[in-house]
């Protein structure tokens, strides 16, 4: 059929234009010569060949819109919440029990917190804009957009479906909306009747903010209407959030993007990375072997320097690590320097080659002794049960001294590796049940392994994890503390192919995976040069994490207080620490058991249901220890 096809492009062109409108299933030349296509109301000027992009069946929305209030009517506009902002679709219609007409936050000391809220036009909306009164409130507050944009629905899907997923600046009337290759531009921000517009609010409180609730307003205004007006009530908490010690929050942060960045580029990036609860970084450059010596007598220095600047770097910015580190085609190079010529893709290697690469191993320990940051060594990526060469490589590796790491599905690799492996790093289809988290458990205990393992940030496996809050959040926060482990990782943070305002046209760069692979986007004020990067323009996959982390945070900082408590000589608060801890069980037995890269019906208002939970209980515990100091005082 496609030479066929072929043919007739040759001979008949207005033919190949009737025959492809009837055979568009079909690859082939035919339809290499799409370079343009409008998707989701956007003319992309270049799109990946293959047959046309089609959109994904829509959700149903068998409900109708609530009536206005009377307000809303002279508004032009109906204000609603949904359960995670990711919700919000360009022809979203409000259900009856989103209707709002307040919204309330409450925050602890130090913390950073997102709210949102939606407007359904009922009748066109010209310079819309939003803006919120703190009044006399202890904190501050950054107003954005949720733009709304087609994405691909899986890695190399010809189907796309319509998804809010930037936060970008509004104001006046105005919103910033991307054009191409990392540019913004700025426009009237007008929505049409019967269609949906959402707003995002990031509150955050310093670290000595004074407790109480305070009295706010949302104003929310188009040309030519009277403004809606919302009050928006905040409790501040009397307490802050404890960072624990023992947990680690990894990112694959896309480094090489550093190469041409200016420090001070890295570190507001970084800083950013700190505000999102991201403590160390996965695939971090190492340093480079010296192997000239390696035939001749054996020995091997390491230049260091690369990780050195990066790690000072991190602490600076208040990132601790530890970090992951790779050091490209190492067991290649040391064969190449010994001058041989095996394939060490197959079988059991030279002698000199594993005693080569055990060497390059000392010489990395040795030259980042005295660098005060813990890192491990990743040389293989998900390797499986038959992969000889990532098992040879974790053996030299950890033969020389280092600590290492892999991800991997395949939990027979595991069992043959494992005793070269320090953190074993677990796919969530492998732990994302509670039998699924034991086994893990237990293959760490018997070996003294680190339990880690990975399944948020962009993954589309199935299902796109870019569409919402939730899966970024559940498993940041409650999945974590579920399994018990030591470490969750989020993959990755910016890796895109082309145009980062395209998902459409990543073949040429990524045939396997042509859908961007990005939890947040880069902004530029040239078209792709990342010499004029202004930073990562957030969305809701990036922001899911922060929350997810403050989740735990709640969590952990309840744990540590029933622990307080517990150690009282006071009968009274150790009878009030039992009873918060089984209350604190039982919310956490009231969270399902959820892999963060599957669809899940389980909501985001749950988890916030969950963190006003522990948030009374936290209260709750602390006017039980206060009253004891109290009457010790007296």
């Amino acid at each position: 059929m496609t030479s066929q096809i072929c043919y007739i492009w040759k001979k008949h062109t207005i033919q190949l234009i009737v025959i492809f409108s009837i055979l568009q299933g079909f690859s082939g030349c035919v339809n290499t010569t799409i370079q343009k296509q409008e998707i989701g109301g956007i003319l992309y000027d270049h799109i990946d060949p293959g047959r046309r992009f089609m959109e994904a069946s829509r959700p149903k929305q068998n409900w109708k819109a609530p009536n206005p209030y009377e307000a809303e009517a002279k508004a032009g506009m109906i204000a609603y919440i949904t359960s995670d902002a990711g919700d919000y679709k360009p022809y979203r219609i409000p259900k009856p029990e989103e209707h709002t007409s307040k919204l309330t936050v409450f925050i602890a000391k130090g913390e950073t917190k997102a709210r949102w809220i939606g407007v359904y036009g009922l009748a066109d909306l010209h310079a819309l804009s939003a803006k919120v009164d703190l009044k006399n409130a202890p904190l501050s507050v950054d107003v954005r957009h949720i733009h709304f944009w087609p994405q691909r629905t899986s890695w190399k899907s010809r189907k796309w479906y319509m998804t809010g997923e930037l936060l970008l600046p509004c104001a006046n009337g105005t919103k910033m909306v991307p054009v191409q290759y990392g540019v913004l531009e700025q426009k009237s921000f007008d929505v049409k009747q019967n269609k949906t517009a959402a707003f995002w609010f990031t509150l955050s409180t310093d670290e000595n903010a004074t407790p109480g609730t305070y009295d706010c307003t949302v104003t929310i205004t188009s040309e030519d209407k009277p403004s809606l007006l919302l009050p928006l009530q905040i409790d501040v908490l009397p307490f802050r959030l404890e960072k624990p010690k023992d947990k680690q929050w990894m990112l694959y942060e896309d480094s090489a993007r550093w190469n041409t960045m200016s420090d001070a580029q890295i570190i507001a990036e970084l800083e950013d990375f700190k505000k999102h609860g991201i403590t160390g970084f996965i695939t971090m450059p190492l340093g480079d072997p010296d192997l000239s010596q390696l035939k001749t007598t054996g020995k091997v220095s390491f230049n260091a320097e690369a990780f050195k600047q990066l790690a000072k770097l991190c602490n600076e910015a208040g990132i601790p690590g530890p970090h992951v580190c790779i050091c490209v085609n190492l067991p290649e190079r040391v064969r190449d320097a010994l001058g041989l010529k095996n394939n060490l893709k197959e079988g059991k290697w030279p002698q000199a080659v594993i005693d080569g690469v055990t060497e390059v191993a000392r010489a990395a320990v040795e030259a980042t002794k005295d660098t005060p940051v813990r890192w491990y060594y990743y040389g293989v990526d998900e390797p499986r049960v038959d992969n000889t060469y990532a098992i040879q490589e974790y053996q030299a590796w950890h033969n020389g001294g280092a600590q290492t790491y892999t991800s991997f599905g395949d939990p027979k690799f595991l069992e043959k590796a494992a005793e070269y492996l320090t953190a074993p790093c677990f796919n969530t289809y492998l732990i994302g049940s509670q039998a699924g988290t034991k086994l893990a458990l237990q293959s760490c205990t018997n070996t003294g392994a680190e339990f880690w393992w990975y399944g948020i940030g962009s993954y589309v496996n199935p299902h796109p994890q870019e569409c919402s809050t939730f899966y970024n959040r559940y498993g940041a926060g409650c999945l974590l503390w579920k399994t018990g482990a030591k470490s969750v990782v989020a993959w990755t943070f910016c890796r895109v192919h082309e145009d980062p305002f395209n998902d459409f046209d990543g073949l040429q760069d990524n045939s396997i995976e042509p859908k961007d692979q990005v939890t947040a986007y880069p902004e530029f004020l040239k078209p792709n040069d990342w010499y004029t990067y202004q930073g990562a323009i957030p969305t809701l996959a990036w922001e899911g994490i922060r929350e997810g982390v403050n989740d735990y945070r709640y969590l952990a900082t309840l744990s540590s207080l029933i622990a307080q408590a517990q150690e009282s000589k006071q009968i009274s608060t150790t009878d009030a620490a039992s009873r918060v801890q089984v209350t604190l069980n039982t919310l956490i037995d009231s969270i399902p058991w959820i892999n963060p890269m599957e669809q899940s019906n389980f909501k985001t208002n749950q988890l916030q249901e969950l963190q006003r939970a522990v948030a009374d209980q936290i209260m709750l515990l602390l006017g039980v220890l206060n009253d004891e100091a109290l009457m010790e005082r007296n």
